[in-house]
């Protein structure tokens, strides 16, 4: 008896043709020619994402055909994790050979990819999940308005570690922002709830390179997302602009966002011990920070936000979760969770200033004051 079935090509043509229904510019809008490095990493995405971009008409896709291979060791990278740069390297020698303008990489299981892009200096720069993603939402609002096709009950989904750039960019063309828990899972159910009640779906993403758009996928999906992101570039290439320049201007207009990640490893139940220490302690009492004012904490394990200014206590509607999140007044916050899959505890910074200098400065300050409170409860 036959107990698995391949449902084969008639099926993922389905797929694809689903997919590029999303596309938001057509051909004579974009510049075909663009030159795009992808690498799969040795993972799943070498078939598809090669696909979509082809049925978009982009011929020039330059593959790393090593790291096309299927190869359960990843024996060409330390890490086949697109986040790290690292990841990029084999990327950036093919980019330079072929002139490429933008480089992408998807993870082994294809739902999520990062970019890097070309600068005037003839380097890469790599752009963090939270980077990618406020483009991605500004150019599908963007251009859904121009077109007409922006919904006024249109919504997006981000998680409360993403930076509020997002926030800022959809407020700009009067469209809400939704937050949620850390997973995709939570923005898909969050997005299925809302759709029930008649709003629309516009994109979902989360800080760690997960993006969606469309809702014929519940997960985040790379093949939608490289469709997305190349078509943008080559947007953007057509009116002589890389992503770094929509980037900047994007800064220009709604302020300098200035993201940090960092990761304390504690191992064992000593370690657990010593995180939950670093949460209580935390809790008990925010570290005061020179020239910055605190203006609310939510403790999502409690489901309570606190205003400071209105000394008043509110229920957060989302489902609880060992995490806390300071905000100051300035737009600026930090957040820090033990992690649910390492014996790590992760702490998130996310700092607004009018320039990167002074959002620079701020991290500076924010660092230190946090840090140097959690090395206290570790000496303990």
């Amino acid at each position: 008896r036959e107990l698995c079935k391949v449902l084969g090509e008639v099926f993922d043509r389905v797929y694809y043709e689903k997919v590029k229904t999303l596309a938001l510019s057509k051909d004579m809008e974009i510049d075909k020619e663009i030159r795009v490095v992808y690498t799969p990493l040795h993972g799943t995405g070498n078939i598809p994402i090669r696909t979509i971009l082809k049925d978009r008409g982009f011929t020039n896709i330059f593959v790393d055909e090593e790291q096309a291979k299927p190869d359960a060791r990843f024996s060409t990278v330390l890490s086949p994790n697109p986040e790290n740069p690292e990841a990029f390297e084999r990327a950036v020698e093919l980019g330079k050979k072929v002139g490429a303008e933008i480089l992408i990489a998807t993870d082994p299981d294809c739902d999520r990819i990062a970019v890097a892009t070309l600068n005037k200096k003839n380097n890469y720069v790599f752009l963090n999940g939270n980077q990618t993603g406020a483009l991605l939402l500004d150019y599908i609002l963007k251009r859904r308005q121009e077109k007409g096709k922006l919904p006024q009950n249109g919504f997006v989904i981000k998680t409360i570690v993403t930076s509020e750039m997002g926030r800022v960019i959809a407020e700009h063309y009067h469209i809400p922002t939704y937050d949620t828990l850390t997973g995709f899972k939570f923005i898909c159910n969050k997005a299925e709830e809302l759709e029930q009640k008649g709003e629309i779906f516009l994109f979902g993403y989360e800080e760690s390179i997960g993006y969606l758009a469309g809702n014929f996928v519940r997960d985040k999906d790379a093949v939608i997302s490289a469709m997305l992101i190349v078509e943008m570039a080559a947007f953007y290439k057509k009116r002589g602009l890389t992503l770094l320049d929509v980037l900047q201007s994007l800064y220009e207009r709604h302020g300098y966002f200035l993201e940090y990640l960092d990761s304390i490893f504690l191992e064992g139940l000593e370690g657990e011990k010593k995180m939950e220490e670093i949460m209580s302690a935390f809790r008990k009492k925010l570290p005061d920070i020179s020239e910055m004012t605190i203006w609310r904490m939510i403790d999502y394990r409690l489901s309570l936000q606190y205003d400071f200014e209105r000394q008043k206590e509110e229920m957060v509607d989302l489902p609880k979760s060992d995490v806390l999140k300071c905000f100051f007044t300035d737009g600026s916050w930090y957040a820090i969770r033990p992690s649910g899959t390492e014996p790590k505890i992760k702490i998130y910074m996310s700092l607004l200033g009018k320039t990167r200098a002074e959002a620079e400065e701020k991290l500076v300050k924010v660092k230190s004051v946090v840090f140097s409170k959690i090395e206290n409860q570790l000496a303990n």
